[in-house]
């Protein structure tokens, strides 16, 4: 008897199409996390994602059911498998843009809180400095809050002085 001789395999072919079941449950728990995230920006932002209209109606019906476990489970699922089918990279970016703007808003936010510690400190000083550089400031209303903020810090009791310092030193920045 004469044995047949077996075609050889291509381990090559197998392995590219093939994904460990771990490896689909890490890919599927990165998209419930996604769609968690979208569900978690306020409306305005959402508005902003690139999403079709399916996504959007499935994330917007995932937000009204919050407060019903199992069935905002099983929505999250389904908001999940809708990713699937979605182009995920663009709806990252957008994601990306927002953390993006926010943290341009913290550094701006840190530069004004300075400007505003350095006011209180070195008094008219630094009043001077704000003035020339920003010549549409008041300096009459500029003082009374540097005073008023002043005499917070010594209390150490910062309340509304110390806000509307705040306040008026970001509204001179955008003019």
């Amino acid at each position: 008897m004469s044995k047949a001789k077996k075609a050889p395999i291509d381990l090559n072919d197998e392995q590219d199409d093939w994904v460990s079941r771990s490896e689909l449950k890490r890919q599927a728990d990165d998209l419930h996390a996604l769609g968690r995230t979208i569900m978690d920006l306020a409306d305005s932002q959402r508005a902003m994602i690139p999403m079709n209209d399916e996504l959007r109606a499935a994330v917007e019906l995932a937000n009204r059911i919050r407060n019903k476990k199992e069935g905002f489970r099983r929505q999250m699922q389904f908001v999940a498998k809708m990713l699937r089918n979605s182009d995920v990279d663009e709806i990252r970016e957008s994601l990306t843009q927002f953390d993006k703007r926010d943290k341009r808003a913290d550094v701006e936010s840190k530069k004004l809180e300075k400007q505003r510690d350095r006011l209180i400190k070195m008094g008219d000083v630094a009043i001077n400095d704000f003035l020339e550089n920003h010549p549409q400031a008041d300096r009459q209303k500029l003082r009374q809050l540097v005073r008023q903020a002043a005499k917070e810090v010594k209390k150490e009791k910062l309340a509304k002085g110390y806000k509307e310092l705040f306040k008026y030193i970001k509204e001179c920045k955008t003019l």
